[in-house]
């Protein structure tokens, strides 16, 4: 939970002092730094979100690295034994604060959100100047009672999970991964900058959406050298750091959690509909699920061209963090409307591990046109995932004719180290799919359709994806040459007026080779009545 400090609380924190300690060229010097909230930005809806994850819940090994610093200080014997004594770390556009004895991480975190603000400017459709002379104070806390007594941590502010933001500070506890820490101060360094450029950032489905939505990225490992020496520098580091970037692994993400998340709900069968996630309360508590939902929001509706402008539009309007303000992005998007709750149900039972928007956008549209009863010819790429006829079809019977080959690209075969050696091990797949290899039950390579009602106004649940796999299985070896072409033919019934899409089972892969993008080929489907 987070929001903005009433403004009478704003004398209260102006001016309180706190006892820190840098290091300038070599040396440990005692200076005083001043914690101080302006009232440039006054608003007092909600400034930020803490979008964690229980600790206790997901827990990382983190890899030793010992590193020589020059923020690291020399403790002072009148130090409290209770805490260490904080460390400065400044950048272009955060100036870290933190007990934490870790100067690599530290160092990352500093490096890493100077490398986001230019990219959050681009996301926002800003220049490149916009926040030239913006800058914030962030804490990093691992003992919170510490920064509290010292007034680091102003006792106005309301009780938070993970992380805070006003306009011109942020805190966030100390986490026990890299990934999860440097997520958090992204994360409310987003609403920070949203309340300088703004005035705001919107009701908390928007306001956390963009938060989450720009704080995700790919872990990179720290580097085994010291980064003192040539090419010791931190993996992460600015050249390579990009926000918005979807984890591959857990191993890319640890504590983050977003897609365990959509599993479990996806298993039990509570998705939210797009609708309620617009309706989400002001205060969010920190709660991770919810967090995962205006992510996964989001994320969609930046990925079609016809909704995001009007999502990156809305942000002109943070200062309003009122229903008038969700009221406006409907209007905004509501030609589109039983289209975007199509596509949320798609988005929401695709989202795993190896999810590519791009790879995984739907061309279905409300100005799609109805099936004229003609035969339809189409191709399948099998390096995509669901594909529309390119129209919707009224209730009835379809007639479907499958025919050709594509290849899988399974990971079970892959050797990365061997790059010429895997080309033999590819799976040659007909639409019936390979009965070796699963995902979700199903073979990978078979041709599924699914069968997509188009909503109306009277459903107000989100009903169950109708995949539907009606070729059966046989087995293709890769390298096989007296294997042909495979036709089959298969009815499908429609109930209501709906789309109809294709696609070729895969699992989305984790990262390089594994990706469904080197899967090669396709099938040719023939549609009749």
């Amino acid at each position: 939970m987070s929001r903005m400090p009433r403004p009478t609380d704003r004398t209260l924190l102006r001016s309180v002092p706190l006892s820190l300690t840098s290091s300038r060229r070599g040396h440990a010097c005692k200076r005083r730094t001043t914690f101080n909230l302006t009232a440039a930005r006054s608003s007092p809806e909600k400034a930020g979100g803490g979008g964690g994850v229980n600790c206790s819940l997901l827990r990382t090994r983190r890899t030793s690295f010992v590193v020589a610093a020059c923020v690291l200080l020399l403790v002072s014997p009148s130090v409290s034994v209770h805490a260490a004594e904080p460390v400065v770390r400044e950048g272009v556009h955060l100036r870290l604060t933190s007990d934490v004895n870790d100067a690599a991480l530290l160092a990352d975190l500093v490096d890493s959100f100077d490398a986001a603000v230019p990219q959050w400017l681009a996301f926002w459709g800003l220049p490149t100047n916009a926040a030239d002379n913006w800058k914030v104070d962030g804490y990093l806390m691992r003992d919170a009672d510490a920064f509290r007594r010292s007034g680091a941590l102003p006792d106005t502010l309301p009780p938070f999970e993970n992380g805070f933001a006003t306009p011109t500070a942020i805190w966030v506890h100390y986490q026990s991964t890299d990934y999860y820490n440097r997520h958090l101060i992204l994360h409310e360094g987003v609403h920070a900058l949203s309340f300088t450029l703004f005035g705001g950032s919107g009701p908390s489905w928007y306001s956390e959406g963009t938060a989450e939505l720009l704080a995700t990225h790919r872990d990179r490992q720290r580097a085994e050298r010291d980064p003192r020496q040539a090419n010791g520098l931190l993996a992460q580091s600015a050249q390579e750091f990009r926000i918005n970037e979807l984890p591959q692994s857990v191993d890319d993400s640890p504590m983050w959690g977003r897609y365990r998340v959509v599993a479990e709900r996806r298993q039990a069968g509570e998705l939210p509909t797009l609708a309620s996630v617009l309706k989400l309360p002001t205060e969010l508590n920190g709660d991770v699920e919810t967090y995962t939902w205006c992510w996964a929001a989001a994320m969609m509706l930046t990925a079609y061209d016809d909704t995001r402008e009007a999502y990156l539009h809305a942000a002109r309007q943070g200062r309003d963090a009122s229903p008038a303000f969700t009221t406006q992005f409907y209007r905004d998007i509501s030609h589109q409307w039983p289209a975007l709750r199509a596509r949320w149900l798609l988005w929401l039972n695709d989202l795993e591990f190896g999810f590519d928007r791009a790879r995984y956008r739907v061309g279905l549209s409300t100005d799609d046109p109805k099936y004229d009863g003609r035969n339809h010819s189409l191709n399948i790429d099998a390096a995509r995932g669901w594909q529309s006829a390119g129209c919707w079809f009224p209730a009835g019977t379809l007639q479907l004719r499958a025919g050709g080959q594509c290849v899988i690209v399974a990971k079970e075969n892959l050797q990365p180290s061997a790059e010429e050696a895997i080309a033999a091990r590819d799976w040659l797949s007909t639409p019936a799919g390979i009965t070796v290899h699963h995902h979700r039950g199903y073979p990978i390579g078979q041709l599924q359709v699914c069968v997509l009602p188009i909503p109306s106004a009277q459903d107000k649940k989100m009903a169950e994806l109708d995949i539907q796999a009606p070729f059966f299985s046989r087995i293709v070896s890769a390298g096989d040459e007296s294997t042909g072409s495979v036709a089959d033919v298969a009815t499908i019934q429609i109930n209501s007026p709906s789309w109809v899409l294709f696609r070729i089972n895969d699992a989305p892969g984790e990262r390089g080779r594994y990706q469904r993008a080197d899967n090669r080929g396709g099938y040719q489907v023939e549609i009749a009545r």
